[in-house]
């Protein structure tokens, strides 16, 4: 019987990422894939965190091709012909039922937030496919159609039992990381999985999504509105748009072929879980609000619309013994803030430390030389989800959704300025400043103030200048782009960032 160090069980781009990068460390690495690729999958944008983390652990790993993957220039600097597209901003705008005015009185309600490089809109299924090859070259057993039935944990190993084009057969290997996704192998053969109302967190979020062709310019309708005055750094087709209304907001993510990612994400207390079909409810919604119709109506959809109940889940473990879950199977958060792909690498830089530092030099593959690597997933989940609660409940007041927004992007600013990006195992470098107690402190205290305004028809314009005021002071050592000054008109250029 064949075994190996490691079996990762999913090959989605996080699961092929650390089967390479723990083969380019000499780990003999098996990958197992279900299905087959290319295949679609969702969570196309890259951040700021995600494309310099992936660079990093190309410099330290040696492995070229990350920094060739980590930003859209550097994909096309590199010849890659994975199909991706630019992201320069994170653009931002609010709209009210039935409102057709783009700029009212000259300003719109908008916010745009330049990225320090052009980061990637990724083609998932042509980037997920190049990994899964890269792996490969870099020495990765790989077996697509193959499923698992099941996992036997011995003191010895595991013995890995699994069936390919009729044939059932077992490997053996000393450490598995389930890579799985939502129906986590491990999570459903110990019955971990906490979701629905036993998930007691205060995000609850469901989406709809498809990919239509060609859609339209919105900065074309903006630029022909009379009086609005255009102050973006960069074209907002080279953004990862975000339509915002009270109750969910609306993603449009172009490709350089024509295609653009399209979702819906609600929230489960203005917009309950029910029988509709999810095309004649995505258009029920979208129909409310004329700009987001004008953008999409006429514009063929080239997949299904897909219709997701509850995002939210958790593990209630996500190490054992001889075992380990990247972020994808360990729980599902909402595509705000696009944190999947960071989350994902800034796992691998972890959990592969922790392994090639502490678990295979000893020996010990003991749950307890794993759990800092749970605790930081589970820290950085309850604090992100909480942010992400806070996001959907500020969207009735722009004002207060721009300010509250300005801080989520000081959480990320922040982690990467104080060198979170070169540390692995570090429960002081986290995600959104995870980590970062004085940072939590004012951020609960904003969110505090977000909930309150939320039940409110109107804040008093005092309340307003006192969030700005907390953003431009308060939050001085987090704020690196004046956010709050008014002089910005809450468009903020790109600044530079370490790594």
């Amino acid at each position: 019987m064949k075994r190996y160090h490691v079996a990762v069980i999913g090959s989605g781009l996080g699961g092929s990422a650390c089967a390479l990068v723990l083969a380019k460390l000499g780990y003999d690495v098996l990958l197992l894939e279900r299905g087959s690729h290319p295949r679609f999958a969702i969570g196309e944008s890259a951040t700021p965190v995600m494309s310099k983390k992936i660079r990093f652990l190309g410099k330290k790993y040696g492995i070229p091709e990350f920094d060739e993957l980590s930003t859209y220039d550097k994909i096309k600097q590199a010849g890659n012909t994975i199909l991706c597209g630019p992201k320069e901003l994170f653009q931002y705008y609010i709209h009210e039922k039935g409102q057709t005015d783009y700029a009212p009185e000259g300003e719109a309600p908008e916010v745009i937030v330049q990225t320090p490089e052009v980061d990637a809109q990724y083609y998932r299924a042509q980037s997920d496919e190049y990994m899964v090859k890269l792996a490969q070259n870099y020495g990765v057993h790989y077996m697509d159609r193959t499923s698992v039935s099941h996992l036997e944990f011995a003191s010895s190993g595991v013995t890995v039992s699994c069936e390919r084009d009729g044939v059932n057969f077992d490997v053996e290997a000393e450490f598995i990381i389930d890579g799985t996704g939502f129906r986590s192998i491990i999570g459903e053969k110990y019955d971990l999985k906490i979701q629905g109302d036993e998930l007691k967190t205060p995000l609850k979020s469901r989406s709809i999504f498809t990919h239509f062709k060609d859609v339209g310019d919105f900065e074309e309708q903006l630029l022909a509105s009379p009086g609005f005055q255009d102050r973006s750094p960069a074209p907002r087709a080279r953004a990862t748009q975000h339509h915002c209304f009270e109750g969910g907001w609306l993603w449009i993510i172009p490709f350089e072929n024509g295609a653009t990612s399209v979702g819906l994400n609600l929230d489960m207390d203005r917009f309950p879980m029910n029988d509709k079909d999810a095309e004649e409810e995505f258009w029920e919604i979208v129909n409310e609000y004329p700009i987001i119709r004008q953008l999409l109506s006429g514009h063929e959809n080239s997949m299904p619309f897909i219709k997701t109940g509850r995002l939210q889940f958790i593990n209630r473990e996500m190490v054992g013994d001889r075992w380990a879950m990247l972020p994808a199977a360990a729980y599902g958060l909402d595509a705000w803030f696009s944190t999947g792909l960071a989350m994902s690498f800034m796992a691998i830089h972890r959990l592969v430390d922790l392994l090639t530092q502490k678990v295979f030099p000893t020996g010990n593959f003991r749950r307890e030389l794993l759990v800092d690597y749970e605790k930081s997933l589970m820290r950085e989940y309850y604090h992100v989800s909480k942010m992400i609660h806070g996001i959907y409940k500020s969207f009735r007041h722009f004002d207060v959704f721009r300010h509250y927004c300005f801080l989520c992007f000081m959480g990320a600013e922040s982690y990467m300025a104080k060198g979170g990006i070169e540390q692995g195992m570090d429960m002081s470098h986290l995600l959104l400043s995870a980590g970062d107690p004085g940072f939590i402190e004012k951020f609960n205290a904003i969110y505090d103030k977000v909930i309150q305004f939320s039940s409110e028809q109107a804040v008093p314009q005092s309340e307003i200048q006192a969030l700005s005021d907390f953003i431009r002071f308060d939050m001085k050592e987090y704020n690196f782009r004046n956010f709050g000054d008014p002089g910005m008109h809450s468009m903020h250029p790109r600044v530079a960032m370490s790594c």
